[in-house]
């Protein structure tokens, strides 16, 4: 079903930022099990009485969710967290009848076709499917993100100045796909925050990151916090070297045209060099002559214990056809000695950071590549 219970940690992170925003009524759209509305109920004060209580927060937060079962446990954790806090106040847990009576804006239904609500503050944890683009979506064609419709189609509910607190998939906030979209958003809000949060938890191998922004309303400013952090000004590698995917998708791409070297990743040494692969294909597409730099796309955030970037030199005289599971970086000058000096680069610790930080993904993009700031003299490349 694409539902993934927030752990108790990003839930933390949401409470954190609930408590530095003005808002009064709080929407879950995806509730689930009520995980996001725990945290906004946090630092809502209480009343003289449990039911008192209840009371006042029925009127402040709202959530849908599709499974009834979701709503009803939604439900009973709010009030169990009530009747805890007043324990806490009092020593003595109050009676009371039919749980499931109240919080009764915590409901049933769709929130992709819901009645627009209006509340201060929107918490979303949304599900990480991904489902058909509409023919009509200006952002996305064919299967995309679910979890970037939800966030776009929530922006409906919330009160102009009103704000949106997201954990969203990280390949929303870097990967090349999603450019369009990220473009839309900024068009909507003021992105104030963005958080790298590392792997959703230990059962979901997903990157996820915490979005904060504002809806613009009739704000004419524009203000958008950085996505990842900006390189340095100064060169870079995209300055220095044509990047490009390669060019065979070779369960697609027909067996034609003149055999030639075929370079596939598991053919590659962790590192270092190689010379004319071996394995050979029929291609008639772009080739590509040596010397030049072979990078595995498939590549995850190392946090320090492996390299993000592995390059290896390609030497020899043949043209190499290259799967497209490999980044190309071919010097514009410089030869075996700019090959070289890449590698290096590629091998820096402050590179894997530089990485972790760009793309959380599973794939290095071109864009991520080109980006990297050019750390080594022109004297070396010469």
């Amino acid at each position: 079903m694409g539902a993934f219970f927030t752990p108790s940690n990003l839930r933390a992170k949401v409470a954190e930022v609930l408590r530095a925003i003005p808002a009064d009524s709080i929407l879950d759209p995806t509730c689930g099990a009520g995980d996001l509305l725990l945290a906004a109920t946090e630092d809502m004060p209480i009343g003289s009485t449990l039911l008192e209580t209840l009371a006042t927060w029925d009127a402040k937060i709202y959530g849908w969710d599709l499974h009834a079962e979701f709503v009803e446990t939604a439900r009973r954790r709010i009030l169990l967290s009530a009747l805890k806090r007043h324990h806490d106040v009092n020593g003595k847990f109050e009676q009371f009848s039919r749980p499931l009576e109240y919080l009764s804006n915590i409901e049933q239904g769709n929130a992709q076709t819901r009645a627009q609500a209006q509340v201060d503050a929107v918490v979303l944890n949304p599900p990480f499917t991904r489902v058909h683009a509409s023919k009509d979506c200006s952002w996305a064609q064919g299967k995309t993100s679910n979890a970037a419709f939800f966030l776009l189609d929530s922006l409906r509910h919330i009160k102009p100045a009103g704000h949106i607190v997201a954990i969203l998939p990280d390949s929303l906030r870097s990967g090349s796909n999603f450019t369009k979209w990220r473009a839309v958003v900024e068009s909507q809000t003021n992105v104030t925050h963005v958080e790298r949060l590392g792997v959703f938890d230990h059962h979901t191998d997903i990157d996820v990151f915490l979005l904060v922004a504002q809806l613009r309303g009739t704000d004419p400013v524009r203000r958008t916090a950085s996505w990842w952090s900006k390189p340095p000004a100064g060169e870079a590698v995209g300055n220095l070297f044509e990047v490009r995917v390669g060019t065979v998708v070779d369960n697609r791409d027909p067996h034609e045209g003149p055999s030639m070297p075929f370079l596939v990743a598991r053919d590659l040494p962790g590192t270092g060099r190689m010379s004319t692969p071996t394995r050979r294909r029929q291609f008639g597409g772009r080739l590509f002559k040596p010397p030049f730099v072979a990078i595995r796309r498939t590549s995850r955030p190392t946090e320090g214990s492996t390299l993000r970037a592995a390059g290896v030199l390609i030497t020899g005289n043949e043209e190499v056809a290259v799967d497209n599971h490999l980044l190309v970086a071919k010097p514009l000058k410089g030869g075996i000695k700019a090959c070289n000096a890449l590698i290096r680069l590629l091998n820096s610790p402050l590179t894997n950071d530089i990485l972790d930080d760009r793309i959380s993904c599973r794939h290095l993009t071109v864009s991520a590549i080109k980006e990297i700031p050019w750390r080594v003299t022109q004297k070396n490349i010469s």
